[in-house]
């Protein structure tokens, strides 16, 4: 009978990561396929999975790994991986531990474009406001286009059902390979010269490798330097070149750009209806608005007498003569008054000027000057010498002294309060003192105290 082994799945785990690990080199081999559900971890760590179009595997690469990277890893791009095999043991899953990828095929094509566009947009290419204004009206426009294409054929049916007066030229180019963006700049410089309103660049769609003529670097910079509005068509509306990003206006497919630089016919004739009848209308209000001030001036009295507007105009004027002739004849009698006053002024001032003139000369002007000066003199020292005597100095030089609280002068004993501070000032200084009590002296008859001390 044979003994059963049992094991944990650990260890089975364990024994198939051994058996890979031992028996399968990738040293040497590179994995191709395609990013998918690529998830760029904060620690630095890239999770994804490579796969095509029958199998799929998960990857890890390493923060490490990532560092050393020289293009930025994107979703949905071919690439080719190098690495080793592992066995994610608590989850018993395969994957690959990445250590090298490098794009392929259009994959390149993939990193050229990002780099393109990365250095295009830092030299200011793609910035809105070098992108020039859509002009109010286009009736006249350029088509850049491969000749019998689809894209062209959609352009000239949306346009000639939209507005059918449209005028169109075509310039043809080639939309596909390598003289592809030679072919475009040409057409592009020759629409630019011919005073278009604006310059349709259209294609249909196609693969990312057949629209990468569209992004040539030097059919950006050309664009750049049009001076003709241009609007881009390429592809659908998943689809974007580098042309979509320089170009004044982008629209998803080819269709979309006829129908954004073509006005619809019809809504123009709508317009044409409406503007019609708000130009009736607005001439009927005028109209009625100048019958109105018609019938206003048709009515005025003047207008259906002129002759009694001058009649009243004239009499008008006599009125104003009338008032100026007599305005006048009071200003006359004014003057003279003024001139018969100012001679009798005149008259009085010359007599009393000439009177006075005598007296003053007959004045000994020496003698009054001293008597006025010695008059002044007598009166200043008498006022000095009444100064003296009511000065408060001068009572204390006879024995008197002047007590004072806070600053101001102690009159009663209502002044003061016990161990208040007193200053008692002398005719040869001041006293600091203090109340140590208060009281009622009596003072013998005809008795004259020095000082204004109080006693307890």
């Amino acid at each position: 009978m044979n003994q059963e082994i049992v094991v944990p799945v650990s260890s089975l785990i364990l024994k198939i990561k051994n058996v890979l690990n031992q028996n399968i080199n990738l040293s040497n081999i590179w994995i191709q396929g395609e990013i998918s559900n690529l998830t760029k971890h904060r620690s630095g760590h890239y999770y994804f999975s490579l796969k095509d179009s029958y199998s799929e595997i998960s990857c890890i690469m390493f923060s490490s790994y990532v560092k050393l990277l020289e293009f930025q890893l994107e979703e949905g791009m071919s690439v080719c991986i190098q690495g080793n095999i592992n066995v994610y043991e608590q989850r018993g899953t395969l994957q690959l531990n990445v250590k090298t990828i490098r794009t392929n095929g259009i994959g390149d094509l993939y990193l050229q474009f990002e780099q393109r566009k990365k250095k295009l947009s830092q030299q200011g290419y793609f910035k809105d406001d070098h992108k020039k204004e859509k002009p109010e009206w286009i009736e006249n426009i350029a088509i850049v286009s491969a000749k019998d294409s689809a894209a062209l054929q959609d352009v000239l049916k949306t346009i000639r059902l939209r507005f059918p007066i449209m005028k169109m030229k075509l310039y043809p180019a080639y939309v596909q390979g390598n003289q592809a963006s030679r072919s475009i700049i040409q057409a592009l410089l020759k629409a630019d010269v011919n005073h278009h309103d604006a310059i349709l660049l259209v294609r249909g769609g196609g693969s990312f490798e057949d629209l990468f003529c569209f992004n040539d670097e030097e059919l950006v910079k050309t664009i750049y330097r049009l001076n003709t509005y241009i609007v881009s068509g390429v592809g659908h509306e998943s689809d974007i070149t580098l042309c979509d990003l320089v170009c004044d206006q982008r629209c998803a497919t080819p269709t979309a750009a006829a129908q954004f630089v073509s006005a619809d016919l019809k809504e123009l004739k709508d317009r044409c209806i409406h503007l019609k009848k708000q130009c009736i209308s607005n001439m009927n209000h005028l109209i009625q608005y100048k019958k109105s001030q018609f019938q206003y001036l048709k009515n005025q009295p003047y207008l259906m007498d002129p002759h009694s507007y001058i009649i009243d105009k004239k009499m008008r004027l006599d009125s104003y003569l009338y008032a100026f002739l007599n305005c006048k004849e009071q200003i006359s009698n004014k003057h003279y008054d003024i001139h018969l006053k100012y001679n009798t002024i005149k008259t009085q001032s010359d007599y009393l000027i000439k009177k006075y003139k005598n007296e003053f000369k007959q004045i000994p002007l020496t003698e009054s000057l001293k008597q006025y000066y010695d008059t002044n003199q007598n009166h200043f020292y008498k006022n000095i010498s009444l100064l003296e005597a009511y000065s408060p100095l001068k009572v204390l030089e006879r024995g008197y002294s002047i007590t004072q609280k806070n600053g101001k002068i102690i009159r009663s004993l209502d002044d003061v309060n016990i161990d208040d501070s007193i200053l008692i000032q002398l005719k040869d200084g001041n006293i600091d003192a203090k109340i140590t009590g208060k009281g009622i002296r009596y003072a013998k008859e005809n008795e004259i105290s020095g000082s204004d001390e109080s006693t307890g």
